[in-house]
């Protein structure tokens, strides 16, 4: 994947994955590495979270189509290396005020 094309999105337009009894079986060992690396991304680029969601749904038995999608989020990361969410170091000691507000009613 190293000298891949980039994709422009990270999953095909109107992409319906589904069991794919017909298709022809992946290397389960080889998508669920993938998968979980994928997943660990997603902890700064939240913008792969919907896609790789649904993909991990086909991690017991995934098939030639689930590769593809997976392959092509691969190739989105290729293409946007400079995204993602960056936590830099403080120079300053500053307290971080966190607030939330929930409407429970």
């Amino acid at each position: 994947m190293e000298n891949c094309n980039k994709a422009e999105t990270p999953m095909e337009a109107n992409l319906k994955l589904s069991k794919g009894e017909n298709e022809q079986a992946v290397d389960a060992t080889l998508f669920k590495q993938v998968v979980g690396s994928l997943r660990f991304i997603c902890n700064t680029r939240p913008d792969i979270n919907y896609v790789v969601g649904s993909v991990s749904r086909f991690m017991s038995n995934p098939k030639a189509s689930h590769m593809v999608a997976t392959k092509r989020i691969l190739r989105y990361l290729k293409g946007t290396q400079d995204f993602g969410l960056a936590f830099p170091k403080s120079k300053l000691e500053s307290k971080i005020k966190l607030e939330g507000f929930s409407d429970s009613g």
